[in-house]
């Protein structure tokens, strides 16, 4: 009975859009697993004309094992070697031949009528620019301070891949970066194996990160100083309704279930600043200074200063405004 009503839903999405393409480029936004993903794509889906694509390459989703496309994790991965058939599923996606993975009809913007994709992507790290260049495409790179991004996930799936990919130890690592890696893998806290994923999932689209043509955005910038960077979103993406843009900001996103009793108790603070700050440091509560002290050593082992030993927020350098950092200590 489960299948059948799963298949009919499938059915039912195959059918609920009819999308022509506009002259606006489609969006990707990459980012990590529970880095603000889902918030961001919503936001982004706020605007008119917008079909968003949640996590179209999950392989653990039966929508996209219907497609057939994609088995493993592997599949995803600069190992697989299956570049030309993921440019391929995307071109695709473009224009609407996979229709069951489609938006579910009555979820939050979903519309019957469309011009423009999102594709939110937990994945394909290495492919960036490619999808970007050959999609046709603009990029959203989403950031989020590797502690609580880790304390709110339950699982790594593809950090065995990474330490099994002969790509990133010939391209990246030298043997002293893939040694300390297993060990953490090893021997490691459920902590630090994940921000050795973390590190893993981003180092390297931070070494592209600077490129002009990428809009990067913090989830904590957009949390301290909503007003300010969703017209910077706007105007980089050529979104015409920041009004709907900021009413997202203000609503929780659908995963919001996936959060964690702390978090509702901090959505329900009445005064907004104090609420985005709260939400922005509550992670400081439950690690220890060794704790937190030892993720960074992991983020020094791959070179990474995104985010630094006891700062809440990102290095200045992705920060689109200087006074992000003052509205963090108001």
């Amino acid at each position: 009975m489960l299948k059948i009503k799963e298949s009919i839903g499938l059915a039912l999405r195959s059918i609920s859009n009819i999308h022509r393409t506009g002259n606006k480029k489609d969006i990707f936004l990459f980012a990590t697993a529970r880095g603000g993903s889902t918030w961001m794509m919503e936001i982004l889906a706020s605007q008119p004309g917008i079909k968003f694509f949640d996590e179209p390459v999950n392989i653990r989703r039966p929508n996209v094992q219907r497609t057939g496309v994609f088995r493993e994790w592997l599949d995803l991965m600069p190992d697989g070697r299956r570049g030309e058939d993921i440019l391929q599923f995307f071109l695709d996606l473009q224009k609407n031949r996979y229709g069951f993975l489609n938006p579910a009809p009555f979820r939050r913007n979903y519309r019957p009528i469309t011009n423009r994709n999102v594709f939110k992507l937990h994945a394909l790290e290495h492919m960036i620019n490619e999808l970007k260049d050959r999609c046709h495409g603009q990029v959203v790179f989403l950031l989020r301070h590797p502690i609580p991004t880790t304390l709110s996930r339950y699982e790594f799936p593809r950090l065995d891949r990474f330490l099994l990919s002969c790509y990133h130890r010939s391209e990246y690592l030298d043997d002293h970066q893939v040694n300390e890696a297993w060990n953490l893998y090893c021997k490691g806290s459920k902590l630090q194996r994940g921000i050795l994923s973390w590190c893993f999932e981003n180092f390297i689209p931070l070494r592209h990160s600077d490129q002009k043509d990428w809009l990067v955005l913090t989830y904590e910038e957009l949390l301290l100083n909503p007003e300010k960077l969703c017209q910077t979103i706007a105007t980089s993406l050529d979104l015409p309704r920041v009004d709907l843009m900021l009413r997202a900001v203000n609503t929780p996103a659908a995963n919001i279930k996936m959060s964690k009793q702390d978090t509702f108790a901090i959505l329900n603070e009445r005064d907004e600043q104090i609420r985005r700050r709260n939400l922005v440091t509550k992670w400081k509560l439950k690690v220890t200074e060794n704790e937190e002290q030892s993720c960074f050593d992991i983020l020094s082992l791959f070179g990474l200063d995104t985010y630094q030993f006891q700062r809440a927020i990102a290095h200045d350098r992705y920060l689109h405004y200087p006074d992000t950092v003052k509205l963090l200590s108001a």
